[in-house]
């Protein structure tokens, strides 16, 4: 996940990075149909890992007969690519695939699965990484009813362990605009018969991520016309530049003013990684974005931010420090202005 400037679904194709708060690739990472990217491991040989989210009416809007299909990508999480990132730098084994989706008791909703070509995945960058994907569809509970819990199961083929990564996507949203529109159906229509080999290949057209577009992908959209999500996998933190007046992030100020977007109603939490200050939260708007004081002590300081969705969805990460040089008392003298200098001058 990398922090961006802003989090509209359109800029997340181009990937926008001033600071790194996880690194969270996935085979989708980055296009504009995945809404949410959630990290788990498989720790046990031949045991099923669970992952838990939520389908509420306040984040989904259902498509055709009230419901909405779903997509979520599975993929070994790789080793870093740079210093930057948070995630061990060792080699990871494990093979994941998506074994089943259980709904609110438990029972086991329908799963239809494919995996990726070799091709596909060195489109994105993502080497020989075993990667598949699940699709399957769930009602969208109505306005005022209460959001339903369900759970995608992952287990290591070969009875491999490692950590991966699910990527959940909106399939049919060739766009990237969050929700699956005319314009998204007749893109797919037009792309009939393109293969992943081919160079106007469409990765959020190929609905099921088979590795060609057609008629099932076109089905597909249909059914999901009219679904969108308001979930978002990325966190913009943005320091006010009232708070900034040089804009290098040193502040005479106590206290500094962030802002930003994210999912809507997700909480925002601020901890000082020195423990110099109370843990500072809020809560997103109805648009996803939120407003913030967050108090600092002189010197350094280095926050995590911690943000929690309504789907089930964290993101976390440290941000750049932000320095607090008050400013030196009235009458103080200022030490560090330049001593003026005098030449003499003889008859």
């Amino acid at each position: 996940m990398k922090i961006t400037k802003e989090s509209t679904r359109v800029l997340r194709r181009h990937r926008l990075a001033p600071e790194q708060l996880e690194d969270r690739m996935v085979l989708s990472a980055g296009q504009g149909s995945t809404f949410a990217i959630m990290p788990d491991s498989i720790t046990t040989p031949g045991k099923a890992q669970s992952t838990s989210f939520t389908i509420s009416p306040s984040l989904f809007t259902a498509g055709t007969h009230g419901k909405i299909t779903l997509g979520v990508d599975v993929t070994a999480v790789t080793p870093p690519s740079s210093a930057s990132s948070n995630l061990p730098s060792v080699a990871n084994a494990v093979k994941p695939l998506v074994v089943s989706i259980t709904g609110p008791n438990g029972q086991r909703i329908a799963v239809e699965h494919s995996h990726y070509d070799a091709q596909i995945a060195r489109a994105n960058h993502l080497g020989n990484t075993p990667t598949s994907a699940a699709l399957f569809t769930v009602r969208v509970p109505k306005t005022g009813q209460a959001p339903q819990s369900y759970s995608v199961q992952v287990k290591g083929l070969q009875h491999s362990t490692g950590r991966y990564l699910l990527g959940f996507y909106l399939p049919g949203d060739a766009a990237g605009t969050g929700t699956v529109t005319k314009t998204d159906v007749t893109t797919i229509k037009t792309l009939q018969g393109v293969m992943s080999t081919s160079a106007n290949y469409n990765f959020d057209a190929d609905a099921n991520r088979n590795g060609v577009i057609n008629r099932q992908d076109l089905r597909i959209a249909q059914m999901n016309l009219g679904a969108s999500t308001m979930v978002s996998p990325v966190l913009s933190v943005n320091l006010d530049p009232a708070s900034d007046p040089a804009m290098n992030r040193t502040t005479p100020y106590s206290s500094v003013h962030f802002a930003g977007k994210t999912t809507p109603g997700a909480t925002v939490t601020f901890a000082d990684q020195a423990n110099h200050n109370a843990t500072t939260t809020t809560t997103a708007d109805s648009t996803g974005a939120y407003s913030i004081m967050v108090p600092l002590v002189q010197g350094s300081n280095t926050f995590t931010v911690t943000t929690h969705d309504g789907f089930g969805q964290s993101i976390s990460g440290p941000i750049s420090p932000v320095v607090y040089s008050p400013p030196p008392p009235t009458g103080t003298p200022n030490t560090n202005a330049a001593t003026p200098t005098s030449t003499t001058t003889g008859a």
